[in-house]
């Protein structure tokens, strides 16, 4: 589990003119650029559809991470393009962003240790954070050029973008430093993780209540652990399932979606055959800020048990720079 854990930036300003493309005949999509950092430019992608919209009140923002490792991705990949085209004809804005993948130029040799992968999948970690927060607060101060309400910001990913988003929620609950990027008194309205971890030395303990989350896993994930991962005594990544634990024990609205004997597919499957499921979620614990605690288990009558225990070394192995 920890293996899949364990593997001055500049706002641009408002003069940077925006990237047009049509995503179909209902959806407008702009690309901006909101930071360049150590020589990276950063960009987001805006969806929105300009019939859902509503114009005399602010609306709801989905900021989504993709997946990759922390060693690549897209923004823009074809599979999430569904995902982001359903919440915008539903009301939200969505903002696809790029962040920084630190493992994707770490030569394999490099993270042999359980020390030196630790130390490396940190870096990606809060990096990736880091650079999800400066899209926040990018959108933030565009609240009302936008016509959007902060107040009601989602953060969703997939995979190591999943990752990203918990961890993000995480250090905002336990006013980490990196947090402090964030307007005082900021939180994510919610959380949807799309097979996702959170990195730390101890099972997850919130300071604060965090937000209602949202949490797809499958339960025989080889690469994101469903449960935990841990290399003693640096830590590791915990699961959905043990962040469903800690949200319980809290009593913090929680949507837990778990599939039987499903591997790392469910970092993406949901936000093509679960779009209704997301949406309830958003429209009850979110906007409708119900206090639920909401738990289904997919599964296939009479099918056969996969192998579901992994080893650290198998999730090290199977995050490793190729």
């Amino acid at each position: 589990m920890l293996v899949c854990a364990l593997l001055g930036w500049f706002c641009l300003s408002a003069c940077v003119r925006p990237e047009r493309v049509s995503v179909d005949r209902e959806i407008r999509k702009e690309r901006l650029v909101f930071a360049v950092k150590e020589g990276d430019t950063l960009s987001l992608d805006k969806y929105e559809c300009p019939s859902a919209l509503a114009a005399d009140s602010a609306r709801p923002v989905m900021i989504f991470a993709f997946g990759g490792g922390f060693k690549g991705g897209d923004k823009a990949a074809q599979r999430y393009i569904p995902y982001f085209e359903r919440l915008a004809r539903n009301g939200f804005v969505v903002v696809s962003t790029d962040y920084r993948t630190l493992l994707g130029d770490v030569e394999p040799d490099r993270m042999a240790t359980p020390a030196a992968f630790a130390q490396s999948l940190t870096q990606a970690i809060d990096t990736a954070v880091a650079d999800f927060y400066t899209a926040t607060r990018f959108v933030i101060e565009r609240a009302r050029t936008w016509n959007i309400d902060p107040a009601r910001i989602v953060a969703s990913g997939s995979s190591a973008g999943a990752i990203t988003v918990l961890q993000a929620e995480y250090y905002l609950a336990n006013a980490a430093s990196l947090s402090a990027a964030l307007p005082d008194g900021f939180n994510y309205a919610g959380v949807v993780a799309f097979a996702g971890a959170v990195l730390e030395r101890e099972a997850p303990r919130w300071a604060k209540r965090p937000c209602p989350m949202m949490l797809f896993h499958g339960d025989a994930d080889p690469v994101v652990p469903y449960e935990k991962a841990v290399i003693e005594p640096f830590g590791g990544l915990w699961g959905s399932a043990s962040i469903a634990g800690s949200l319980e024990a809290m009593d913090v609205p929680c949507y837990f979606y778990r599939v039987a004997n499903a591997g790392h597919e469910i970092a993406d499957l949901p936000m093509v055959r679960n779009q209704y499921d997301v949406l309830s979620f958003l429209s009850r614990c979110v906007l409708g800020r119900e206090r639920l605690r909401i738990e289904t288990l997919e599964a296939v009558p009479g099918d056969s048990i996969a192998p579901m225990r992994f080893t650290t070394r198998d999730y090290i192995r199977n995050n490793l720079p190729e």
